[in-house]
C-alpha cells in the first residue's frame, strides 16, 4: 500500500514491496529534518548476512546524524557526515557479531527553494526527471564503469550478468566515500529506488510513469511494472514533486 504524506510545498509517496523474496531487506525514510524534506532508500546486500539489519541501521544513523547537523551544517556536508556515521555503525555491528552485513544508501535533502542535495553509495539510485531529460546518480559497480567507458549501452547493462556486483557499499570497510550532487528540482520529479525497480524497468518507462501520475499512483504503477518485467528482488520506490510543479 502506498503511504502518502503532503509536506509543505512537496507531495510524495513511497512503497517498499518484498516482491518474490522471503523477506524485505530494503529500508526507507521520508520526513522532515530541520528545514529540509528527507528521502532515503537503503538496500541490504543479497548474499550477506543480515542485510535487513544493515539497511535499517543505515537509515537510522543517517537520520540521527542529520537531525543533529542541520541546519547549522550545509546539506551536502551533512549528508557526507550521515553516510560516514552509517558506515561506522554497520561496520561496528559487523565486528561485534563476526558478520559482513552491508547495504547501499541513497538520500536526498530538498529545501524550500527546490534545491535538492543528494548522496549515494552503491546501486540504489536517485533520479531527477523532467519532460525533456532524465538524470540519475551513478552506480558503484563494474558494469557502470563499462557504461561510462562506452563499452556497454544502458540497455545492455540491464541484462549484464554482473549488474548486481558492487565496488562500494556501506559496512564492509572502515571507511567509504559517498558521491554527492546538487540538483534543481523545480518543474522536476525526484525518484529514489532500489535495484529491484530500476534493474527491471527501462528509464523511458520510469520517466513516463513518474511524469504521468501523482506520486502515489506513480509508485503503484512502478512497482507493478517491475513485477511485470520479472523483478525477483525487493522493490522500493519514493516519488516526490513540489506542489504546483
Amino acid at each position: 500500500m502506498a503511504e502518502v504524506t503532503p509536506l509543505p510545498a512537496v507531495t510524495h509517496a513511497s512503497i517498499s514491496d518484498r516482491g518474490t523474496r522471503a523477506r524485505n531487506e530494503d529500508a526507507l525514510v521520508t520526513g522532515w529534518v530541520a528545514r529540509y524534506h528527507l528521502f532515503a532508500v537503503a538496500d541490504g546486500l543479497g548474499g550477506h548476512a543480515r542485510g535487513n539489519v544493515a539497511s535499517a541501521t543505515a537509515i537510522s544513523a543517517l537520520r540521527e546524524t542529520l537531525e543533529l547537523a542541520l541546519p547549522q551544517t550545509e546539506p551536502l556536508a551533512a549528508l557526507s557526515m550521515g553516510f560516514r556515521r552509517a558506515n561506522e555503525a554497520i561496520h561496528r555491528y559487523n565486528r561485534q557479531h563476526g558478520l559482513n552485513a552491508g547495504t547501499t544508501l541513497v538520500a536526498a535533502l530538498l529545501d524550500e527553494n527546490g534545491v535538492c542535495s543528494i548522496g549515494s553509495v552503491g546501486d540504489s539510485r536517485a533520479y531527477v526527471i523532467t519532460e525533456t531529460a532524465l538524470w540519475r546518480t551513478k552506480d558503484h559497480s563494474p558494469v557502470q564503469e563499462l557504461v561510462d567507458a562506452g563499452l556497454l549501452s544502458p540497455e545492455e547493462a540491464l541484462a549484464h550478468p554482473q549488474k548486481n556486483v558492487l565496488t562500494r557499499a556501506l559496512g564492509l570497510a572502515g571507511s567509504v566515500q559517498a558521491d554527492t550532487y546538487e540538483k534543481d528540482l523545480q518543474n522536476a520529479v525526484l525518484l529514489l529506488s532500489s535495484d529491484g525497480l530500476h534493474d527491471a524497468v527501462s528509464e523511458r518507462l520510469l520517466q513516463e510513469i513518474a511524469l504521468g501520475y501523482d506520486p502515489a499512483e506513480a509508485c503503484r504503477r512502478l512497482v507493478a511494472a517491475a513485477k511485470s518485467a520479472g523483478s525477483s528482488d525487493n522493490i522500493t520506490v519514493v516519488v516526490a514533486r513540489r506542489s504546483g510543479d
